[in-house]
């Protein structure tokens, strides 16, 4: 067992709530050590503390985690008797050289919450994504930010893991809790066990980016047209973003300003989410679009304008993205993102899935083929990671031409970009065709972001 001792601090009135468990806490602890040593069983231990009056702060996983900890200072203490808040304060309050208080206060034991791996490792605390600050939730309505004094760099990088563990429920974690301190205690062996799990070969998640959605694929590749697709999925941000333009209101107003820190937290999430399931999945690479779209008129009218150009925060989310598979070891890799719509929606049209998730899949693809021939160099360079070559996908463009209705007789796949684009003819798969008709609020009934996932 290895034990992560970190001091902390938190604000003002967050102390006085500590200070107030700590203290139903340390007299629960006493009640039930005393009933050890007098053989009383463990499930009677716990029925006999609805007579206490003093532990109304205390809910039936802090009985169960004081009942534990009592039975554990009994089994590695048999041979001596606890003495709470140490032999030497006894002496010195006896004789008068420290105060009531002061003994008291020496006496005042850590709140000890027991790990739980399939309650995301604790059901008290929670080890946050940025890795800086621990959330301490006793009940449902209250929420203490742990918030770290620094750490070292080793410190970060087993917090970096023990997220991770949190995240996948793979790993117990005990934590205890005192005015300055927090201690953070799990089995060492089993955490370097699942941390060593080896990301799985060529294995790249891959997202496409637009204002109103976002979507992403997991997918397997033995070659360059080669794959199986492990998992797939839309975010929807439409609800959120047509909300926001229905206010015809300024910037500085109070409901502006919600629907601003809103998006902003709930595309922070969404990231949160996507590198989530990077890691459970295993995936060797993250894709996305190396975009720099400047601000502009797009032709397209004031909606779409401020669509682009205000509401959609990709700067940030990417950022977010890049922080996050840095911090948990994930390779990210930027690719080109031109034609990738219309490539994913031809090349990969017979997976039946939505425009946005078959761009995705595109982006992987060019996402894996990069790799190999840049990075790892296992392959010879070939001008094939923006359009692919055609040979390798002949059957698959040829169904999807026929699905279209369109002529076979054309000299490239670029030429057929611009010969489709000229005509207006529609190629692209709605959510209508692909039949995706059930989606559900992304994190809470409060989100305003949609989602759906095979």
């Amino acid at each position: 067992m290895q034990t992560l001792k970190i001091k902390y601090h938190t604000d003002t009135q967050s102390v006085d709530i500590i200070k107030s468990y700590q203290h139903q806490y340390t007299n629960l602890l006493r009640w039930m050590y005393n009933r050890v040593r007098d053989g009383i069983s463990e499930k009677q231990r716990e029925h006999d503390t609805k007579s206490l009056n003093n532990i109304n702060l205390l809910d039936s996983w802090f009985i169960r985690s004081a009942a534990k900890q009592a039975q554990w200072l009994n089994d590695t203490n048999k041979n001596t008797t606890i003495i709470f808040g140490g032999k030497t304060n006894l002496i010195k309050r006896a004789k008068g050289l420290i105060s009531r208080e002061e003994f008291l206060a020496k006496r005042l034991l850590p709140i000890e919450s027991i790990g739980e791996a399939i309650q995301k490792a604790n059901r008290k605390f929670r080890i946050s994504s940025e890795i800086d600050k621990v959330v301490f939730s006793p009940n449902r309505t209250e929420h203490i930010d742990i918030v770290f004094d620094g750490l070292r760099k080793n410190y970060k990088r087993l917090l970096s893991k023990l997220y991770l563990c949190q995240e996948t429920k793979s790993l117990a974690i005990t934590y205890q809790l005192s005015q300055d301190y927090i201690h953070i205690m799990f089995d060492e062996k089993q955490l370097w066990t699942l941390a060593d799990d080896k990301k799985i070969k060529n294995r790249v998640m891959s997202i496409d980016l637009n204002p109103n959605y976002i979507g992403w694929s997991i997918v397997d590749w033995k070659s360059s047209n080669e794959f199986d697709v492990v998992k797939h999925g839309v975010y929807s941000i439409k609800e959120l973003n047509d909300k926001d333009r229905e206010l015809h209101i300024e910037s500085s107003n109070q409901k502006k300003i919600y629907f601003t820190n809103k998006r902003h937290h709930e595309v922070m999430e969404i990231s949160k989410n996507l590198v989530n399931k990077a890691l459970y999945y295993k995936c060797e690479v993250f894709s996305v679009e190396d975009l720099n779209i400047e601000t502009s008129d797009k032709d397209r009218g004031k909606k779409y304008n401020r669509l682009v150009n205000n509401l959609w925060c990709r700067n940030k989310f990417v950022q977010n993205l890049e922080k996050r598979c840095n911090i948990f070891g994930v390779k990210i890799l930027k690719v080109t993102p031109n034609y990738s719509s219309f490539i994913g929606n031809v090349v990969f049209r017979g997976l039946k899935l939505a425009d946005m998730e078959l761009a995705s899949i595109e982006i992987g693809r060019r996402a894996y083929e990069f790799k190999k021939q840049y990075i790892e160099k296992t392959e010879k360079q070939r001008k094939n990671i923006i359009f692919p070559n055609e040979e390798d996908f002949q059957g698959m463009i040829t169904q999807s031409l026929e699905e279209l209705g369109l002529s076979l007789d054309f000299g490239s796949l670029r030429d057929l970009y611009y010969s489709l684009k000229k005509s207006k003819f529609r190629y692209r798969l709605s959510f209508d065709d692909v039949g995706y008709q059930v989606f559900s609020r992304f994190f809470s009934k409060r989100s305003l972001i949609l989602k759906f996932n095979n």
